[in-house]
């Protein structure tokens, strides 16, 4: 089930981890198959942005990211990704994080992962994905992979809003 998403970030994880950053990058990848989903979000800090990230992800100011910033982190951007199955709102459940050390962060050479699985209301006909958070950055990319075995013949159309930040895929007929 989370072989094409963990393949997909994979691929990512050593360019994206290779030098300081120099803005926020943020990538939202959901993977899709007829009957079920999985979303993954990938945030690498930008290296100017340091205070900011720090202010964001260190509520208490100790120089550390514990389990409860941590939580409430993973909640704030889990809750303002919008996805829409067959016109449903469903909210991702299961939502894992795992992050860089605050240090590494705020230089931009570390990042953010969080997980979770999709909800799925009948086979796929169209989804809708919206990144909302904008703590460390307005700007996203929403990459939609497929399983395997998720269409056979024609691939689903896929629809992108002029900045990113919005997709919507449709299966084909």
């Amino acid at each position: 089930m989370k072989t094409a998403l963990a393949m997909g970030l994979a691929a990512l994880a050593g360019p994206l981890a290779a030098h300081p950053h120099r803005s926020v990058d943020q990538q939202v990848h959901i993977a899709l198959g007829p009957e079920r989903a999985e979303v993954s979000v990938r945030i690498v800090p930008s290296a100017s942005d340091g205070d900011v990230t720090r202010e964001v992800l260190d509520l208490d100011q100790n120089g550390q990211i514990d389990d409860a910033e941590a939580e409430v982190f993973r909640n704030m951007v889990i809750n303002a990704l919008e996805v829409v199955w067959n016109g449903a709102q469903v909210t991702p459940e299961n939502a894992q994080i795992r992050l860089a050390p605050l240090d590494t962060l705020t230089k931009g050479l570390g990042q953010i992962e969080l997980t979770a699985e999709v909800p799925v209301v009948g086979p796929m006909h169209t989804v809708e994905v919206e990144m909302l958070y904008d703590g460390l950055g307005a700007d996203w990319f929403i990459q939609p992979f497929f399983f395997d075995v998720a269409f056979i013949g024609a691939m689903p159309h896929i629809q992108r809003t002029e900045d990113q930040s919005r997709i919507m895929i449709t299966a084909p007929d």
